[in-house]
């Protein structure tokens, strides 16, 4: 990595460093708004055109699998503030189907849409169900968008904290007052990531569940129902 590269990178993460702030149940949650008007959103841009420069097929596993999250979570915030404000990236598309089809990058001389770079490469060439702990869809619903970069380095305990995260907070997993559980749709839409049967997402869940959530768990509760929030992943008041 150049000098430049290096000083684009970290502007980059000071972008995402001071426009997030923790919110309710876990949540971090970015300021669109001032990222909108404060010069900061030009530093996210000239980052996504610096990662597309690169090559990251001459990347280690580690190295790509960073780079691909990264660059996924960076377009995300891109194109939200293109058309910030908003109420959802679901409204960026056509009829609601929001802009993950789109075409939004070029790298190593191949166009990719967003649904490009999570489902045919990271949930293929680097096929792992933390790979959905790592992307950021701008939504309540979704895993948190990390306030820092992935990096190649400590990768699988960064993993495990953001699986953690996740599935002990409410928008992760629930219990209800009968014992039943209830998830995130994200391990229904993408349930094959996260093994073949209900005990092997049983097991995942389990790994990093804490107190009454892992209890339930492991006691073999029953899972009924679904969840999530597609609100954009903003301050109240940030517009």
């Amino acid at each position: 990595m150049t000098e430049t590269q290096t000083s684009m990178t970290e502007a980059y993460a000071n972008v995402l460093a001071r426009n997030m702030t923790p919110g309710p149940d876990g949540v971090m949650l970015f300021d669109y708004a001032s990222v909108k008007t404060n010069g900061d959103h030009d530093t996210i841009k000239a980052f996504i055109a610096e990662q597309a420069a690169l090559t990251p097929s001459e990347m280690s596993d580690a190295e790509a699998t960073a780079y691909w999250a990264n660059l996924y979570n960076a377009i995300t915030l891109d194109v939200v503030l293109d058309d910030y404000p908003v109420k959802s990236i679901r409204s960026l598309g056509f009829l609601s189907s929001g802009p993950w089809k789109r075409d939004v990058v070029t790298v190593e001389g191949e166009v990719l849409s967003l649904d490009n770079i999570e489902h045919d490469i990271l949930r293929v060439d680097f096929a792992t169900p933390y790979i959905h702990y790592m992307v950021n869809c701008a939504s309540i619903g979704c895993p948190n968008l990390r306030p820092e970069l992935w990096t190649a380095d400590g990768m699988e305990a960064d993993w495990h904290d953001a699986a953690s995260a996740f599935i002990n907070a409410d928008r992760g997993v629930t219990i209800d007052a009968k014992g039943r559980i209830a998830v995130s749709k994200i391990y229904k839409w993408f349930a094959d990531d996260f093994g073949q049967t209900e005990d092997d997402l049983r097991a995942h869940l389990a790994q990093h569940a804490t107190g009454e959530k892992r209890a339930a768990l492991i006691s073999g509760a029953k899972f009924q129902g679904s969840h999530y929030n597609w609100d954009l992943n903003r301050p109240k008041q940030g517009g």
